[in-house]
């Protein structure tokens, strides 16, 4: 029995399955013309083509050059050699696994064969009366939007091809590759989330947690900072980019491992030891029983790590995934790890930078000898700022300097110094106030953020903004309720959402006062 929604490959026959004839009987063939626009179909909707097939190669490429189809096949054998072998290796050199392959031939002893010699493989007699019907299932079941994974395969197959070429050890070619790999943390994967649910979802060989997720659910998870961390992987070598092909998520409660995934195109890369040395850079204690004889703990010092963080690796991934989010923007939103759940609701994410650390603002900044010290330049702002403030009213955001914050001068100057600074730059800024209505619970006083310093804290903003057009606050005591925050720095999925409806009501606010003061009626 076929199962449409399995597949990932189709390996094609020729004679008397893609075209009508025998090439090396020296028939004239005339080609199927359904099947190969089905063959381009389902490249264009992710799922790829091969071939298998007893000829002559140089005559079978020929043909397949003249109708305009070589270059919509990957891993082609075409040879006079036994097919189930053939089959066996394409499979193997795709890194997929048989139950994910559809083979169609003409002839039944070579379906029967394949599937002898691979149980789990799908076959499909070419002469069926509902074959075409099958294809086109296959073609239907695919997302709309997917993406051909062609070029992805194409590269695949250059670096077989040269690592049956070079010899030597696995290692030693790995080396030679140039592999490169960045790991965005945290709330920085949001933008990516619908491609890492996909990768999740169609893992199967590499999905090493055998973990499903519905989109939301995985988005909800990213924004838990406080229960989850979260890694996906970007990988590139000399061979091209791979794009996002893995995916962790660790729970920080029980250290234990919810997603670990991986795309069978990077198999035998050693990406999966890349991603095991990130999480071990955060969570030393965690639980990789799940990876026991699968995969090595090791870390694989032929990948070079790169920072997401550096502004063209960062712009170059988000265009990838999110192009509308690249380029340049008009807001920021300045919320520590809270700013980019901000940004994956709001209306306006297209405009949108966000802080995830390292990339901080703090209010210390303001002070030109803080700058210096930490090696820093002026923080530049963007037209419109969403600052959540409570960022600032805990003692780490002020190193050596916490006794001078007590009784909140300092505090207050900085306030005063970033307040004269949007006025005189023109610029917009809604300040996000933390709640003083929470329970005592969810304050950190381990960190000095106090119910007394938020109730102190928030007095001075309040204060400060009367003097200076352009500020507005936004109080989140009476918005904010105990079940939206497991403290009062972090924040659940919803309560991020309807806080998004706020700050976009204020952007597009200031966008229209702008234009009302541009074109004023005329009475």
């Amino acid at each position: 029995m076929i199962v449409p929604a399995l597949v990932k490959l189709v390996i094609w026959d020729l004679d008397d399955t893609l075209w009508r004839g025998t090439l090396a009987d020296g028939d004239d063939v005339s080609l199927f013309a359904d099947r190969a626009r089905l063959i381009r179909d389902l490249n264009d909707r992710g799922v790829v083509n091969s071939i298998c097939s007893k000829n002559d190669h140089a005559s079978a490429e020929a043909q397949l050059r003249q109708l305009g189809l070589w270059d919509a096949f990957v891993f082609p054998h075409i040879a006079f050699t036994p097919k189930p072998e053939a089959i066996r290796q394409i499979i193997a050199d795709m890194q997929l696994r048989a139950a994910n392959v559809l083979f169609i031939d003409d002839n039944i002893h070579n379906l029967e064969g394949a599937r002898a010699a691979l149980p789990e493989i799908q076959i499909l007699d070419a002469t069926a009366p509902d074959a075409d019907r099958v294809l086109a299932r296959i073609l239907a079941l695919q997302p709309v939007g997917a993406s051909s994974r062609l070029a992805k395969y194409r590269q695949l197959e250059a670096r077989a091809r040269d690592r049956a070429a070079i010899g030597g050890s696995d290692e030693a070619f790995l080396r030679g590759c140039a592999i490169q790999a960045c790991a965005p943390f945290l709330m920085d994967n949001l933008d990516f989330a619908p491609r890492i649910a996909e990768l999740i979802n169609r893992s199967n060989q590499l999905n090493y947690t055998a973990s499903r997720v519905d989109e939301t659910e995985l988005a909800a998870a990213i924004i838990d900072v406080v229960r989850y961390d979260s890694w996906s992987i970007f990988a590139w070598d000399k061979y091209g980019d791979h794009g996002l092909v893995g995916f962790a998520m660790v729970d920080r409660q029980n250290r234990r491992l919810i997603h670990f995934t991986f795309s069978c195109r990077v198999m035998h890369m050693g990406l999966e030891r890349y991603a095991v040395a990130k999480i071990l850079e955060k969570q030393p204690a965690c639980d990789f029983s799940s990876l026991h004889g699968k995969v090595e703990l090791a870390g694989a010092d032929w990948v070079a790590d790169v920072s997401f963080h550096h502004p063209a690796t960062r712009e170059r991934l988000i265009a990838m995934l999110r192009p509308e989010a690249a380029g340049e923007h008009s807001i920021r939103v300045m919320f520590d790890c809270q700013s980019g759940g901000i940004a994956h609701f709001s209306r306006h994410r297209a405009k949108m930078d966000f802080d995830n650390a390292p990339r901080l603002f703090a209010l210390r900044h303001l002070i030109p000898e803080c700058l210096e010290r930490e090696g820093l330049t002026t923080p530049q702002f963007a037209p419109f700022l969403v600052y959540g403030a409570g960022v600032d009213y805990s003692d780490p955001r002020w190193p050596d300097m916490v006794e001078f914050i007590a009784d909140g001068r300092l505090f207050a100057h900085c306030v005063q110094l970033l307040c004269q600074r949007i006025s005189a730059e023109q610029r917009r800024m809604m300040v996000i106030l933390p709640p003083e209505d929470a329970p005592d619970t969810h304050y950190r006083p381990h960190l000095g953020h106090t119910r007394a310093r938020t109730a102190l804290f928030n007095a001075i903003w309040r204060r400060a903004v009367i003097a200076h057009a352009g500020i507005d606050i936004f109080e989140l005591t009476g918005f904010a309720s105990p079940n939206d925050m497991p403290d009062v720095s972090h924040y659940y999925a919803g309560f991020l959402g309807r806080l998004a409806g706020v700050v976009d009501g204020w952007i597009e606010q200031e966008i229209a006062a702008d234009r009302h003061l541009e074109n004023p009626p005329i009475n």
